[in-house]
């Protein structure tokens, strides 16, 4: 037996993942009712067993386990410390490492291992346009992650970036491809060495004011305008924006790299309610123990329509600054994020936008425009019950 395809190194377990195997015993008719008989496994845990009769063309057995894989992914954000080094997204909510067995059924039943594939790793990114097609030698990949963002900031983000004193999250990610040290330097100054756990692991750096000065005390000050950030030899400068009129928001958001990343919306915000009420009806009289009817107590009329109660949903609309050509390329992916987070009085909560469309702009044609987006808190309140 022999494995005909199998997934290409560096793929993602949102696309197909295809493992095509062949048998010549699959043509025997001595092995009556033959199927391939797949096992996966994480780690020593077998999680999944399927098997396949042989295709009528060429008599392979044909494997998609991408809907299998992607469901032992679980990205979440969780920054651990306070200091510039937040989170490290690795095995479990980055990557997956999985292998497959393969056996043989024929004659009612189930055959030793024979065909045994590597230890392959797949990744929670997703594929871009076609534009993103790389070849490499006999290699096809579908998106250029592999070569254009090893041990490099994983983010289409603009080179300047922005904040406000006070802010606690401006996440940054950068995808570590081994355990080797890298250097985080703060206006050319500060030097914070970061050492990761995991090899091929996402390094979710807190690039904010309040973060540089937990590791670095006084190394933002109060009155500065702007600090520079070299990442391993990427630089990136912070405007400080003052705002008095509005309230800010850094939103957190799954970018397409599978890496969190944050966007602070810092002009015009608006919150709004919409309710829903259950009401009864009555008699506008009411009759006392004794037989007396009356409409009204001490002068307060009794209601015929009542309310039994009401739920509350809240929503929040926020709005950046006039945006560059390569912000709104870049928040693209703060649109299409199944993952969002906002973050209000210093805590975070996970949010819905609710826009289903986004138009790339551009300012020679476009003129200067804002991102205006609608975020859906998903909860629903509710008032005291009637």
């Amino acid at each position: 037996m022999e494995f005909k395809s199998v997934p290409l190194a560096y793929s993602n377990v949102n696309q197909d993942l295809v493992w095509v195997c062949y048998d010549a015993n699959s043509t025997n008719p001595a092995f009556s009712n033959y199927k391939y008989v797949l096992e996966l496994y994480v780690g020593t845990t077998r999680i999944y067993i399927g098997k396949a009769f042989p295709r009528p063309i060429g008599n392979f057995g044909i494997f998609n386990l991408a809907p299998v894989i992607r469901e032992y992914i679980n990205a979440h954000l969780s920054p651990s410390s306070n200091g510039i080094l937040a989170q490290e997204m690795g095995v479990n909510d980055f990557l997956i490492n999985v292998q497959v067995k393969i056996r043989e059924e024929y004659n009612g039943s189930v055959g030793a291992v024979i065909l045994t594939d590597d230890v392959r790793t797949f990744y929670n990114f997703y594929n871009s346009s076609f534009s993103d097609l790389v070849t490499n030698g006999s290699f096809e990949y579908t998106f250029d992650f592999i070569f254009g963002y090893l041990n490099k900031i994983a983010s289409l983000r603009p080179k300047t970036a922005y904040s406000f004193i006070g802010n606690k999250h401006l996440f940054i990610p950068y995808f570590a491809l081994t355990n080797s040290a890298f250097n985080v330097v703060i206006n050319g100054t500060y030097t914070k060495t970061i050492t990761p756990t995991q090899a091929k692991s996402m390094q979710i750096l807190n690039l904010s004011p309040d973060a540089i000065n937990t590791d670095f005390s006084g190394a933002i000050s109060s009155n500065a305008t702007s600090y520079s950030v070299n990442i391993n030899g990427e630089v990136y400068t912070i405007k400080i924006v003052c705002e008095p009129l509005w309230e800010q928001y850094p939103v957190h958001f799954l970018n397409k790299f599978g890496a969190f990343e944050t966007m602070v919306f810092s002009k015009v915000s608006r919150k709004s309610r919409s309710m829903t009420s259950k009401d009864f009806f009555q008699q506008p009289y009411r009759i006392s123990d004794a037989g007396v009817l009356t409409y009204q107590s001490n002068k307060v009329f009794h209601d015929q329509r009542t309310t039994f109660g009401k739920t509350i949903k809240e929503k929040l609309t926020i709005s950046t600054d006039f945006l560059s050509d390569a912000e709104w390329l870049w928040l693209g992916d703060l649109v299409s994020s199944p993952m969002v987070y906002i973050e209000i009085n210093d805590s975070i909560y996970p949010v819905t936008i609710t826009e289903t469309n986004y138009d790339f702009k551009s300012n020679v044609v476009d003129g200067l425009n804002q991102l205006i987006l609608n975020v859906d808190t998903g909860v629903t309140l509710k008032t005291q019950f009637q």
